[in-house]
């Protein structure tokens, strides 16, 4: 009973020899846990307080400090093989009584947290699994940690955040990683855990092109020097990702760039997803069978639908096929253009307004006649990206040049 407790509580408080004292706490620790445990199926009640009132006690300036420690310590190993609601009702109860003293219990409110943690992360409760991990103070002046803690810790809760759809506070830990990451104490397991995460958050944000690079990044790591528990993706898993996400990714230069970096890349060509990398590399239509085919290696944010109506795997075959039409037909109506790519006639011509606006399509509408005028004569992508890295390296050599000569003039006025 409570009564029983107190008095028990009352007399250890007062015992000289420390080792009874510790002993006989350890005692009421384990009665404590053991009646939450039973309690399980009821509210607790009574059962409950009496925890409250034990952690209470044992935080409390009546007990010294080494001595709470290790009782704190002691219970928060029992907790992980207890169920699950018990396990999360007395971590909780210890995390808010320890509060005002947490800087005296950084060690064991680390410990019940991750732990607390690992228990929400195994249910799929992502968001809860990553709120309790960022519990723990990073940043406390009277624990040192190394960098490397703290970013193994950040990449963690930025993972589980992301996993829990909460992309805002996902990429606030994977900035936060990023610069923790900037003094070179992470290990390669680290790092390649650091750039998996990073790339998940890029491709959950909508940064296709992006998260398509950091993936094919993950793809040039060493096998060997990574640890298994590192590896989330096998180099098949990692390079269908990066194909995936630069299939969906805005036409542009630099989507051009990645899926001919992707398309020679002979690790590629083993890939089950190959063919459909090929059709879209060579500007060739693609068919709604081969769509779905590709879609099953999509995520499902991939495949969800937003505002316009349109997933993003939708909106890149469209885009895509918008370009591959343009070098087939001179000019087409709306309605067959909206009927060839399987959207309405509406949709049609806000997508090519917007991708001819942005300088990823050459051509002009004509809204009378509902037509839209395909030019050419324009070069492509690709030979427009060749163009400006000629003009790039034109340029380049004209500085060279520049320098070069002052150089000359300076060693001549000096001799």
């Amino acid at each position: 009973t409570m009564e029983s407790l107190n008095e028990r509580l009352s007399a250890l408080a007062g015992e000289q020899d420390q080792t009874v004292r510790v002993d006989g706490y350890r005692v009421i620790a384990r009665e404590v846990v053991r009646e939450c445990a039973r309690d399980e199926k009821d509210a607790m009640g009574t059962t409950k307080a009496e925890l409250e009132t034990f952690v209470e006690h044992c935080i409390s300036e009546h007990v010294p400090l080494a001595i709470s420690r290790e009782i704190i310590t002691d219970m928060s190993k029992q907790l992980p093989s207890l169920e699950s609601d018990v396990h999360k009702t007395i971590a909780d109860v210890i995390l808010g009584r320890i509060q005002p003293r947490l800087v005296s219990f950084e060690e064991q409110v680390r410990a019940l947290r991750e732990d607390l943690a690992t228990r929400y992360a195994r249910e799929e409760h992502w968001t809860r699994a990553a709120e309790v991990l960022a519990g723990i103070d990073l940043d406390s002046g009277v624990r040192t940690l190394s960098n490397a803690f703290k970013l193994r810790k950040c990449v963690e809760i930025a993972e589980l955040y992301a996993e829990g759809g909460d992309l805002v506070q996902a990429d606030l830990f994977i900035s936060r990683a990023r610069l923790l990451r900037a003094s070179g104490e992470a290990d390669a397991s680290l790092d390649y855990q650091y750039n998996s995460c990073w790339a998940t958050v890029l491709d959950r944000k909508g940064r296709f092109m992006d998260a398509s690079d950091r993936y094919y990044a993950l793809a040039g790591y060493d096998p060997s020097r990574e640890s298994q528990t590192a590896q989330k993706h096998s180099l098949v898993d990692v390079l269908t990702l990066a194909v995936a996400c630069a299939v969906i990714a805005p036409t542009g230069p630099q989507r051009l760039r990645m899926l001919q970096t992707l398309y020679k890349d002979e690790r590629c060509a083993q890939l089950s997803v190959f063919a459909f990398l090929e059709k879209v590399y060579l500007e060739r239509l693609l068919r709604v069978e081969e769509v779905l085919a590709f879609e099953r290696f999509l995520k499902p944010h991939h495949l969800a639908v937003d505002g316009d109506s349109l997933s993003a795997l939708q909106r890149a075959v469209v885009e895509h096929n918008l370009v591959s039409m343009s070098n087939v037909y001179n000019n087409i109506g709306f309605d067959e253009l909206g009927e060839l790519l399987g959207v309405s006639d509406i949709q049609a011509e806000k997508m090519v307004a917007k991708m001819i606006s942005e300088d990823r399509l050459s051509g002009r509408i004509d809204q009378v006649d509902r037509f839209v005028y395909f030019d050419s004569d324009a070069p492509t992508i690709e030979e427009e990206w060749d163009k400006q890295v000629v003009e790039v390296s034109l340029t380049l050599n004209g500085i060279v040049e520049t320098l070069t000569a002052k150089q000359n003039e300076t060693s001549s006025d000096n001799v």
